[in-house]
């Protein structure tokens, strides 16, 4: 996580080579996954177990290269920002353009191959764990800023405690849900073993809740 911040410039959300993030990556796996119950070859695909599982990553990598169209239209907004009185881009032309393009693109390709190696190694969803990071990373000057309006009095401190309360009681819901289970009663019937018969014993079988898995 650490090197995350780092490579990041201190936030994933800043400009920098993980400038687009994992995001790419996110829509196209929702995009993969809704195909995946209208379009025959991908409701078969799916129906297909591990295998299944594994084209279907494959396809959603494929599909993540579509975040060249957006790099291409963050380089080009940077180079449009040039004015009289502002200069972001030194020499903006043909080959800033191709250079932040490639730059960007490998920066996403970079972020899902190590979330997948994270994943791949047992200590979580890497992806998941790469999006922690980047809102851990920007908390510290969201939580000083929050403090110094109240403290300026643009804000009234009952809606920063407002603010911090709503915040808790979120992630504690989300984790509610990501923790919930439900579970599914199962009975046995008495049974014979030898001379003895054994009464009827009742379990339950638990079921994760999900309600989306990037």
């Amino acid at each position: 996580m650490i090197c995350l911040i780092c490579f990041s410039g201190g936030s994933l959300s800043r400009m920098s080579i993980f400038a687009l993030g994992v995001m790419p990556y996110i829509s196209a796996s929702i995009i993969i996954q809704m195909m995946t119950h209208i379009y025959a070859p991908l409701i078969q695909l799916r129906k297909e177990g591990e295998r299944g599982r594994k084209t279907i990553t494959k396809y959603t990598r494929y599909f993540t290269g579509s975040c060249t169209l957006q790099s291409m239209g963050v380089m080009n907004a940077l180079m449009n920002q040039n004015t009289s009185t502002t200069t972001l881009v030194l020499d903006p032309g043909l080959g800033f353009f191709i250079t932040g393009v490639v730059t960007l693109v490998t920066g996403t390709m970079f972020l899902i191959w190590l979330g997948e190696q994270i994943t791949e190694r047992g200590v979580g969803n890497g992806i998941s764990i790469i999006i922690f990071a980047g809102i851990v990373a920007g908390l510290p000057s969201a939580i000083g800023g929050t403090i110094e309006l109240a403290r300026n009095g643009e804000i009234q401190n009952f809606s920063v405690i407002l603010i911090f309360l709503l915040a808790i009681v979120i992630t504690a819901f989300v984790v509610y849900i990501e923790r919930g289970q439900r579970k599914i009663p199962i009975n046995y019937a008495r049974k014979m073993q030898g001379r003895k018969m054994y009464a009827a014993q009742s379990s339950f079988l638990p079921l994760k809740l999900k309600i989306w898995q990037v």
